[in-house]
């Protein structure tokens, strides 16, 4: 196994545990927000301001968390771009994504994390595949490390998550798998 693979593994545990961390202190810290049925944005906001401090403490200062970010850099740093993925109709469509983790420069081998979040009870499929689908475009068009999926209820349910691969497509039929266990 080659240095740069074993150092990605390492930054990819990084990130992950620094992401389960800021999910259980903001279910317990916040519970007024995720038992009211209080907005993803919302929720999501609080998760990035737990998971920044967490990713400067392992990383250093040397990445950001951002919430609902559009933008990207072009070849030149001070160029900034909307963000597009194509749309099953070939469209192009703007997406913006719920969470990353990122340097802010643009350099692709510096995007660690895209999040897309749903909350409610009864999350429809065609909602998952959407979000399925977005994620897998920043996992291929901009080179993001990891990506994920969370669900939560909305009513102080656990938060339930879908790690993605470019190389496999989960059922949106079904929930997230793996339920993020609150202690």
């Amino acid at each position: 196994m080659t240095a740069e693979k074993i150092e990605g593994q390492l930054l990819d545990g990084v990130v992950r545990n620094a992401w389960y961390e800021a999910l259980q202190e903001v279910w317990h810290r916040y519970e007024d927000l995720v038992q009211e049925q209080t907005h993803e944005v919302t929720v999501m906001a609080k998760v990035a301001a737990e998971l920044q401090p967490r990713i400067d403490d392992a990383l250093e200062h040397r990445y950001r968390v951002d919430v609902e970010y559009n933008r990207w850099h072009g070849p030149n740093a001070r160029e900034f771009r909307v963000k597009y993925l194509p749309d099953p109709s070939g469209e192009n469509k703007r997406v913006r994504p719920d969470l990353i983790v990122h340097d802010g420069t643009g350099n692709h081998l510096h995007n660690l994390l895209v999040v897309e979040a749903k909350q409610g009870a009864q999350i429809r499929p065609r909602d998952r595949e959407d979000d399925y689908r977005k994620l897998l475009g920043f996992l291929s068009v901009y080179d993001y490390r990891q990506a994920v999926y969370l669900e939560f209820d909305g009513n102080g349910g656990p938060p339930r998550l879908e790690w993605l691969r470019q190389d496999e497509w989960p059922d949106p039929e079904y929930r997230p798998a793996e339920v993020v266990a609150l202690f």
